[in-house]
């Protein structure tokens, strides 16, 4: 081996002075953490460890590395990532190492994926990882905890600062898209949540109630990440939320993130996941969950159906939704699901039956939602004259659809939302359809004048 091969591993080598492990012991930890976090076991001994820090082993396998990180993670009580011990994430066929839908068996591990996220490129939405967590939901343990990286009492100041700033964030989304918090949401769980995650045990109640508020404000950042297109990194957010939810012990907030992932999933078009998703939600969180979060498990489950054509089983989801929504009592509701009232329900309905080919109803659903919504639902608000543009549409009321569509269009030049724009997409593929006339061509002019951009798209052109 030459010089310039054999090249020391001084990070390494100072990582394990600092966390005053010795090279057995180290090998030792290797070992029992890889038993234990669900991936393939390693057997490393100290010579392994003497040969990797020398340099006479230039790199050790992929999953030793990731299981490198996560021993030191746990022993310094901070997340490591590879390049700090060494070992840069290495490219292959399949683009950069990914790590982050990985089911955390620490603080430490989630930490890593959290701190990661942010700053993740080439990354893809994995359907798998759906299916994988729908089945820890249903047959894994009721008491998945996560180990304490560096327990210190926590106080009730640092609960209701997350609440609050979640509060916050979700009002600027639901009035400006997801755009304008998207940032500010993971620069505040980068600067002010990561730092005090670390010392949350799943033992002492404030520390639940913390990765309680914590789950909520991740699973915001997955939701205005899916807003703005960002479809994989949104996967990620969700499912580091649910795992937070889960060791937190509230079924009903692992519920919702579970019902988000069927939206998304859904969105994607991935119909038979996203029903899996909203079943698993409803069945897991039943005689856990207050009333509005049972009627949007129902509800995610609706649309799911709808999108593959199941007229009745559809009709049997918006009968449970309904009925459950019926008995919800709005104070006694967690304030992550207080916005799914009658008017999101309306919503719902409203995208089932368009999607189902029923117009009327369609219509009629939509109509009842925008008069009961609220002005700070805006997003939601362009969501619901968009399907009643569709409705009208498909009625053959073609004026009406595209005053409506041209509302939306206004609203949308303001708002920082992927999905209202895919909305008008899919309006305009649907006008398309029909003959033109003076209307529909000046709806296009329009949206041009609006969205450049669309103009190719309007042509027919790829």
């Amino acid at each position: 081996m030459t010089a310039r091969e054999k090249t020391p591993n001084h990070r390494l080598a100072a990582l394990l002075a600092e966390a005053g492990m010795s090279k057995k012991g180290f090998a030792r930890r290797l070992r029992d953490l890889s038993t234990h976090d669900g991936g393939e076991p390693i057997r490393p001994t100290h010579t392994n460890v003497d040969k990797w820090i020398s340099g006479d082993t230039r790199r050790p396998t992929e999953r030793t590395c990731q299981v490198i990180a996560k021993v030191l993670s746990r022993e310094l009580g901070r997340p490591v990532t590879l390049a700090d011990v060494g070992y840069d994430v290495e490219t292959s066929a399949d683009g950069l190492q990914d790590t982050t839908l990985e089911y955390a068996a620490s603080l430490s591990d989630a930490l890593i994926a959290l701190t990661q996220l942010p700053n993740s490129e080439s990354l893809r939405v994995e359907p798998e990882a759906w299916d994988n967590l729908v089945a820890r939901w249903m047959f894994g343990s009721q008491h998945e905890m996560l180990p304490v990286v560096e327990p210190r009492p926590i106080a009730e100041v640092d609960v209701h600062a997350v609440r609050d700033a979640t509060q916050m964030f979700a009002t600027f989304d639901y009035r400006y898209g997801g755009g304008r918090p998207r940032p500010l949401v993971a620069r505040y769980l980068e600067t002010d949540v990561l730092p005090v995650l670390r010392h949350t045990s799943p033992h002492d109640a404030v520390s639940r109630a913390y990765l309680r508020e914590v789950a909520a404000l991740t699973r915001l950042a997955g939701w205005t990440s899916y807003d703005i297109g960002e479809h994989a990194l949104a996967q990620r957010y969700l499912y580091q939320a649910f795992r937070m939810a889960r060791a937190a012990g509230d079924k009903a907030l692992c519920a919702r993130v579970l019902a988000g992932m069927s939206h998304q999933a859904n969105f994607l078009g991935h119909y038979d996941r996203a029903v899996h998703l909203a079943r698993a939600a409803a069945h897991g969180a039943a005689g856990h969950a207050t009333a509005s979060v049972m009627a949007l498990t129902h509800a995610m489950e609706a649309r799911a159906l709808a999108s593959q054509g199941n007229e009745l089983e559809t009709a049997a989801a918006l009968v449970a939704a309904e009925s459950w929504l019926s008995r919800r009592d709005p104070e006694s509701e967690p304030e992550w699901i207080r916005y799914f009232d009658e008017a999101e329900l309306h919503a719902e309905f409203a995208h089932c039956f368009r999607d189902l080919g029923k117009p009327d109803q369609a219509a009629e659903h939509s109509a009842a939602a925008l008069d009961k919504h609220e002005s700070v639902y805006v997003r939601s608000l362009s969501f619901c004259r968009t399907v009643l543009a569709t409705a009208h549409m498909q009625a053959g009321e073609v004026e009406h659809a595209v005053s409506l569509a041209r509302s939306v269009v206004d609203t949308a030049a303001d708002l920082r939302s992927f999905r209202v724009i895919a909305y008008l997409d899919t309006f305009c593929e649907k006008l398309a359809a029909i003959p033109s006339n003076a209307a529909s061509r000046e709806f296009s002019d329009y949206l041009v004048a609006k969205f450049p951009q669309k103009a190719p798209q309007l042509r027919g052109e790829s």
